[in-house]
C-alpha cells in the first residue's frame, strides 16, 4: 500500500481568503514588518507554528489568519477548506480501496482496469494475521498465534490464483472475465483527487482506533503528505 503526491492547488492562505471573501477582503503572508497581536488567545500556539515555518524557510500566516482557520474548524465552517485540491496516486488491496471509495463528497477517482492492462498483479501481504474480535462483527484483536502459518497459506493460495489468471490471459480468455480469478489481496492503483476538507473527513474516520488497521496505515500516509502542504488547516480540521 502507498500514497504518493501528484499535485495540489492552493495553500493555507486560500482557506483564509475563501473565508474572508464574505467581507471582500484578502490576506497575505506576513513580512518583516509584521507585528503580532500578543493579546490573541492563540498567540503562543501561533508563535510555535511561526518559528517552525521560519526554520523550514516557508511562508507564515499572521496570528489573526492562524486564528481564523482554527475558528472555522472549531465551529464547523468547512466550506473554505473545500477550495484547495490535492491529487494523490494511491495503491491498496481491493477491500481497502473500496473503503476509500466510500468517501464520495468532494472526491473523484480513476483507477486502473484489468480489462486493458496485462502486467502481473501485485499482491498485498500483511506483516501478520490478527485474531478475530470476541465481541464485535468487525475489527480484530491481537496477533494470531499461527500468524506465520496463515501468512504462508495466504501467499500460496493467492499466488496460485494469480498464476492461473495469467494462464487464462495467455490462453486467450477475455481479460474482463479472467480478472474474476484475482484474490481480494491484489493491489489496485488509482488517481484520487479531493478537496482539503474531504481528505480531512476521510482521515478523521479512517485513522480512528476502530478502523481496520490497514486503512489506518494508509490514512496515516495520506495525512503525512497533506500535513506538509497545509500545516495550519490540516492540523485544525483533523483535530
Amino acid at each position: 500500500m502507498q500514497a504518493l503526491y501528484k499535485c495540489h492547488m492552493g495553500d493555507d492562505l486560500l482557506v483564509v481568503d475563501a473565508a474572508r471573501v464574505s467581507f471582500s477582503k484578502e490576506s497575505w503572508y506576513i513580512d518583516g514588518d509584521y507585528i503580532p497581536n500578543k493579546d490573541s488567545k492563540r498567540y503562543n500556539k501561533w508563535l510555535a507554528y511561526a518559528q517552525k515555518m521560519q526554520e523550514q524557510g516557508r511562508d507564515i500566516l499572521s496570528v489573526e489568519d492562524y486564528g481564523l482557520i482554527n475558528f472555522l474548524a472549531e465551529n464547523g465552517h468547512w466550506t473554505p477548506a473545500a477550495h484547495p485540491q490535492i491529487t494523490l496516486v494511491m495503491k491498496a488491496p481491493v477491500p481497502i480501496r473500496t473503503q476509500c471509495f466510500k468517501h464520495k463528497q468532494g472526491f473523484v477517482e480513476n483507477e486502473e482496469s484489468r480489462r486493458y492492462i496485462k502486467s502481473t498483479p501485485e499482491l498485498y501481504v500483511p506483516d501478520e494475521f490478527r485474531m478475530a474480535p470476541k465481541s464485535a462483527k468487525q475489527g480484530s484483536g491481537g496477533v494470531h498465534a499461527d500468524s506465520e502459518f496463515f501468512k504462508r497459506t495466504y501467499e500460496s493460495a493467492c499466488y496460485h490464483m494469480i498464476d492461473l489468471y495469467e494462464s487464462y490471459i495467455e490462453d486467450g480468455v477475455a481479460p474482463e472475465q479472467a480478472r474474476f480469478l484475482l484474490p481480494q489481496g491484489v493491489q489496485v492503483n488509482w488517481y484520487w483527487t479531493g478537496s482539503l476538507a474531504a481528505f480531512a473527513r476521510y482521515y478523521g474516520l479512517r485513522s480512528a482506533s476502530d478502523s481496520q488497521q490497514e486503512s489506518v496505515d494508509l490514512a496515516n500516509e495520506v495525512g503525512s503528505l497533506i500535513r506538509e502542504l497545509y500545516p495550519v488547516s490540516w492540523a485544525a480540521f483533523t483535530k
